[in-house]
């Protein structure tokens, strides 16, 4: 009995350790798949780190819609502080950009701004704006208009609304025409300098009053009007340049803008006959100008020579000597808003 009790309890034994041994196998691999869950949380993380870093939307957190030309603005992005962010602009025309991102307009037009940075490259459009707007008038058209229109508003007295102007002596170049180059060279070295320009005419066939001009400038929201004209008379030895502008006795618009228009006249001629050689007439008062009263900033009027003078008549239409006409009244400009040459 003693014997059967020693056999059974090894019986016993036997079929424990058989059926505990597969038990610390599966808890061995359940140990080990817990060691590889863990790595593979590791890996996870490192995924997750890797996602994070895919899911990063890089963006400008700072940007402007519009920028004045000469002016900077500091463009901003949501990468990190020491991050290295790659800046270009679409046409160094318009604008340039600094490698920390400092935008600055150059002329008139708009720029894609492209930043660059952990392969990613987003993009936004900046519209350059003008540093100051300038309305140039091109005296007289093709066909003259002897219709007349009051000189100043609510004022009885009238004039033409637009004579026929002079012709060259020497060329034979009618002043519509030499009105219009010179205009549209003036537009484009202006726009050079980072000003918005506007004409009131770009053809010769129109048919524009004074008033029709000087309502056009107005609603252009320019800040200065430049007339241009040529001068002329019965001598052919008559010579020189003269600007002309509105005293602060003038009742109507220009009375307002007489002392700009003064400063404006100034700076005007001086630099004018600076760049030219031109003989300088001096700035002289005019109150009858249609054009000229009707306008609601300061306005000029610039006597660019005699066209009833052969010689300054050459002068005038010549490509070379146009340059400096046009290079002269843009430092002129220039000086009357203080902006250095």
């Amino acid at each position: 009995m003693k014997q059967f009790y020693h056999l059974s309890m090894l019986f016993l034994i036997v079929i424990g350790l058989t059926f505990s041994c597969p038990i610390r196998v599966y808890a061995t691999e359940n140990a080990t798949s817990n060691t590889d869950s863990t790595s593979t949380t590791d890996v996870t993380s490192d995924n997750t780190t890797t996602d994070t870093d895919s899911a990063f939307v890089f963006a400008f957190t700072k940007t402007p819609q519009t920028l004045k030309a000469t002016k900077k603005y500091s463009l901003k992005t949501n990468a990190p502080s020491d991050a290295i962010v790659t800046y270009s602009v679409s046409n160094e025309k318009y604008a340039t950009i600094t490698k920390k991102g400092v935008l600055k307009g150059k002329r008139v037009g708009t720029v894609t701004v492209s930043a660059t940075y952990a392969g990613q490259t987003i993009q936004c459009k900046v519209k350059i704006k003008g540093k100051k707007t300038i309305y140039i008038d091109p005296g007289h058209q093709r066909y003259a208009d002897l219709s007349t229109e009051p000189i100043g508003p609510g004022s009885s007295t009238r004039k033409e609304k637009m004579t026929g102007g002079a012709t060259g002596a020497s060329t034979g170049i009618p002043e519509y025409k030499f009105t219009l180059t010179i205009s549209k060279k003036l537009k484009t070295a202006l726009e050079q300098k980072g000003y918005a320009v506007v004409l009131s005419r770009t053809k010769h066939n129109v048919k524009m009053g004074n008033i029709a001009r000087a309502k056009k400038g107005n609603n252009s929201g320019a800040d200065i009007c430049i007339r241009i004209h040529a001068d002329s008379f019965s001598s052919s030895s008559a010579r020189g340049a003269s600007v002309l502008y509105a005293s602060s006795s003038n009742p109507y618009y220009a009375g307002k803008y007489a002392k700009k228009s003064k400063k404006l006249a100034t700076k005007l001629l001086d630099e004018y006959c600076d760049a030219t050689g031109i003989y300088k007439r001096g700035i002289v008062v005019r109150n009858d100008l249609t054009g000229t009263n009707w306008s609601k900033m300061p306005t000029v009027l610039i006597e660019c020579g005699f066209m009833s003078n052969p010689t300054e008549d050459r002068k005038l239409n010549n490509t070379d000597f146009q340059k400096k006409m046009t290079k002269g009244m843009v430092n002129g400009i220039d000086a009357y808003f203080g902006y250095t040459k």
